[in-house]
């Protein structure tokens, strides 16, 4: 399961959420579908999870592909300490 990181600032402008690190060094920008996967970590999660809350909101991607994606996208985001492990709650 992950999280957000503690400490983690974000904002959504014009469809796009904006996070910056704990440690206030960098700013992210993320695109539309980015924003989707950041969001739907309101909780702690999993690219499982999350491709099959997103599948109906998007076109042209299997549930599969979609969790691949976001498994890609979850693990950039852990590695730029934006994201964490968690316990299942």
């Amino acid at each position: 399961m992950l999280r957000r990181a503690p400490g983690v600032i974000y904002e959504v402008v014009d469809g796009r959420a904006v996070l910056v690190d704990p440690q206030g060094a960098e700013l992210v920008t993320l695109n539309p579908t980015g924003t989707l996967i950041w969001e739907a970590l309101d909780g702690p999660s999993d690219a499982k999870a999350i491709a099959g809350r997103l599948i109906a909101d998007l076109e042209g991607v299997t549930e599969d592909e979609l969790r691949v994606d976001v498994e890609a996208f979850l693990a950039d985001l852990r590695q730029q300490g934006l994201i964490e492990e968690s316990e299942r709650q």
